[in-house]
């Protein structure tokens, strides 16, 4: 899929639920940070993500949904990914740049598994319990 369609279909909750993976998640965390500072890309994501879940039928409850923690990590870290390559021309690029540093367990190099996944980090952002995140 192409950014154009991605971007689209991520924006308008029309994305269809499979192909709404840990690429696409990365891959729309690069599209917000072009046109965004972090906190606004943090902002939509957050409100783009809860409106896609609600079209694929999925009801937000305090183990399952939208994650204020994990959402923030991630662009966090997608924001220090493209610090290093900034002119990659497009967001299936910088995902292949970025596998390994940007693997679906990445978080879990500055997070406890149990801090993580707790209530309280999907209902808003919780700092690191093991290290640092970049530029902060």
């Amino acid at each position: 899929m192409e950014d154009t369609e991605l971007w689209e279909g991520f924006c308008a909750a029309t994305l269809p639920a499979p192909a709404w993976t840990h690429h696409a998640h990365l891959r729309t965390a690069w599209m917000f940070l072009r046109r965004h500072t972090l906190d606004e890309a943090h902002i939509l994501m957050r409100a783009g993500i809860i409106r896609l879940n609600a079209t694929h039928g999925l009801v937000e409850t305090p183990s399952r949904g939208y994650h204020e923690t994990i959402t923030r990590v991630w662009l966090t870290l997608v924001e220090a990914a493209m610090r290093a390559t900034p002119e990659l021309p497009g967001s299936t690029h910088f995902v292949a740049a970025h596998a390994g540093p940007l693997g679906k367990d990445a978080p879990l190099r500055h997070y406890s598994r149990e801090r993580l996944l707790s209530v309280e980090a999907r209902a808003r952002f919780l700092d690191p319990d093991l290290e640092a995140l970049p530029g902060r």
